[in-house]
């Protein structure tokens, strides 16, 4: 059986950033807009969920930032050899 696997941060610490006094206390860093705080990129889960959330809700600008944010920091989810229609 394979093991599941596991963000960095515990179940308790990750419940404590999901409140709004939680977001309002990470850095700016930890999202992908850093001025409206959206999206959030501390970690490869939230990573590759912000790319599929900005690919449904965001605008053409929205969804060119949130992906340049996500491949500076988790480099191994770019795509490569994408095919045009």
């Amino acid at each position: 059986m394979a093991k599941s696997r596991k963000s960095k941060l515990s179940k308790a610490a990750n419940a404590r950033r999901n409140t709004k006094g939680g977001r309002k206390r990470m850095s700016a860093s930890s999202f992908a807009l850093k001025k409206q705080k959206k999206y959030r990129i501390d970690d490869l889960p939230h990573a590759r969920n912000a790319l599929a959330r900005v690919g449904q809700h965001g605008t053409a600008v929205q969804k060119k930032a949130v992906r340049a944010a996500v491949v500076r920091k988790f480099p191994s989810l770019k795509k490569t050899g994408r095919k045009k229609a």
